[in-house]
C-alpha cells in the first residue's frame, strides 16, 4: 500500500478500528471514550527519578528511535522554550527522520531524494548526496550511522552506503522501498523492505555486503525491526509480530503473535524483554519474550506512532485522537497522558504520526498530522507548540547539545534549541 492510499483509507481504517474487536474482549465491553480535555499525568516517583531515562550511545542519535531497542530517548536536556535556532528548506517533504553523528553533524533527507549532512549548530551544509530520484511516501524512515562513521541511507531504489565525507561506497538494491536499517551485533545490519522481506546483511570486510539470509513474508511491512539484548530480532509484517533468531545463514522463527488488525509501526523492546506493539485495532500490546500476551491497553483508536521504551521501563506512543500516552512496560498501567491537539468528532485531521522523543528530564516531544510540534514536561505542562506549516510525520531526533531536529511536509527541517 502506497503512502497516498494509506491516507485515502485513513478514515475508513479509523472507523473499522473503533468498531472492531480483539481476542478476549470481543465487544469491547467496559471501554469508553476518554472525555478529559486537559493532559493527564502523575508526578514522577522517587524511584523513577533515580533511574536514568536513556543510555549513552557511540553517537548522539545514530539510528531511527535512537537505538536497536527503540528507546527513542537520549541522555541530554532538550529544549523547553520552543525557540527555533534555524530552518533549512530541502528538496521535498521532509518525511524521512534525521539522525545525528559525532562532531555535531546531522544527516537528513526529504522525499526529493537528496541526503544532506548538516551542521547542528547552524544548519550549514557539510555535503549532499543525490540519490537519483524522488522516493518515499508518508512513512518515515531514517539513515543509520555505523560506529566507523559510515552512513547507511534507505534512499531511492535501495540502500546506499556513504563514507563520512559523502562518497558512495556501495548501493544494494531491493525489490521495494527500504525501511530504517537496524544495526545488530558482529557486523550485522537488518534491513526490512516495504514489500514484506527482512534481510540480514554481513558488513564485515565486503563491499557490497553479503546477504546472509532473507526472511520472506507475504504481507506488507511498515516497520523497522528491533533487537533484544539476547539477540532476538522482532519484526512486523501484516498483522504479525515475528520473533526471529539469527542462525548465521538463515533466520529461525521463535514465535509469531497475530494481532486483530494491521500493524503499521515498528516494535520496541523494554529492558525486561517485553515487546511493545501498536496496531490498527483498539489496543496497545505488551508481549513477553515467550510470545505470550502480558497485557493490553485500550488505546481506542489506531496508531501510526511507533512506540519508544525508555531505560526506566516507560512506554510512550501517540494515537490518531492526538493523545500521547505513557505506560508501565511491565504491567500496561497508564502513568500519564498528554493531549496537545484533540481531534474533533467527524474531523478528517488526525493526531500523532511521529514516534515520541524523550530527553534526560523526561520531557517528551512529538509532531502531529495537523502540523504542530509539541513539547511537554513529564508533569504534563506544555512547554511549547509550534506550527510547522505542514504535516509532521518525520520521526524527530535529539542532538548531543540538546537541539531537537524535526521535519515537516512543508519541506523544512527545523532545529529547536534554548
Amino acid at each position: 500500500m502506497t503512502g497516498s492510499l494509506r491516507k485515502a483509507l485513513l478514515i475508513a481504517a479509523s472507523a473499522a478500528a473503533l468498531g472492531g474487536c480483539a481476542k478476549g474482549k470481543a465487544d469491547g465491553a467496559g471501554l469508553s471514550e476518554p472525555t478529559e480535555s486537559k493532559p493527564q499525568s502523575v508526578a514522577p516517583s522517587k524511584s523513577a527519578s533515580r533511574t536514568p531515562v536513556a543510555e549513552r550511545s557511540y553517537a548522539p542519535w545514530p539510528v531511527a528511535l535512537h537505538d536497536s531497542r527503540h528507546s527513542s530517548a537520549a541522555p541530554v536536556n532538550g529544549p523547553v522554550t520552543g525557540k527555533i535556532a534555524w530552518r533549512r528548506t530541502l528538496e521535498g517533504p521532509v518525511v524521512p527522520g534525521p539522525v545525528v553523528g559525532r562532531g555535531g553533524v546531522a544527516y537528513a533527507a526529504s522525499n526529493g531524494g537528496v541526503l544532506h549532512a548538516l551542521q547542528v549548530s547552524d544548519g550549514g551544509e557539510v555535503w549532499s548526496f543525490d540519490g537519483g530520484g524522488a522516493y518515499g511516501s508518508d512513512l518515515s524512515s531514517s539513515p543509520a550511522i555505523l560506529r566507523d562513521g559510515t552512513i547507511l541511507w534507505p534512499g531511492p531504489g535501495g540502500l546506499f552506503a556513504l563514507d563520512p565525507d559523502g562518497r558512495l561506497l556501495w548501493k544494494e538494491e531491493f525489490g521495494s522501498d527500504v525501511l530504517s536499517p537496524l544495526i545488530g551485533q558482529d557486523g550485522r545490519v537488518y534491513v526490512a523492505e516495504f514489500g514484506g522481506a527482512l534481510h540480514a546483511l554481513d558488513l564485515r570486510g565486503s563491499e557490497p555486503p553479503v546477504r546472509a539470509w532473507t526472511f520472506e513474508s507475504e504481507e506488507t511491512s511498515y516497520g523497522s525491526p528491533a533487537l533484544a539484548r539476547d539477540g532476538t530480532v522482532y519484526w512486523t509484517a501484516g498483522r504479525e509480530l515475528i520473533a526471529l533468531e539469527d542462525g548465521g545463514d538463515r533466520a529461525r522463527v521463535r514465535w509469531r503473535f497475530e494481532a486483530q488488525s494491521l500493524v503499521e509501526v515498528s516494535p520496541a523492546v523494554a529492558p525486561d524483554g517485553t515487546v511493545i506493539l501498536g496496531t490498527n485495532d483498539r489496543f496497545q500490546y505488551g508481549i513477553g519474550s515467550d510470545g505470550r500476551e502480558r497485557w493490553r491497553y485500550p488505546r481506542e483508536d489506531i496508531t501510526y506512532s511507533s512506540p519508544g521504551v525508555t531505560a526506566d521501563g516507560a512506554v510512550r506512543f501517540g494515537d490518531h485522537r492526538g493523545f500521547l500516552t505513557v505506560l508501565d512496560s511491565a504491567t500496561g498501567k497508564r502513568i500519564a497522558r498528554y493531549s496537545g491537539q484533540r481531534r474533533k468528532p467527524g474531523a478528517n485531521n488526525v493526531g500523532i504520526w511521529t514516534a515520541p522523543v524523550v530527553d534526560a528530564q523526561r520531557n517528551v516531544y512529538f509532531g502531529t498530522h495537523p502540523g504542530k510540534l509539541f513539547g511537554f514536561s513529564y508533569e504534563g505542562r506544555k512547554l511549547f507548540e509550534i506550527d510547522t506549516g505542514g504535516v509532521v510525520d518525520s520521526y524527530p531526533a535529539l542532538a548531543g547539545d540538546g537541539t531537537l531536529l524535526a521535519g515537516s511536509e512543508s519541506g523544512e527541517l527545523l532545529a529547536l534549541r534554548d
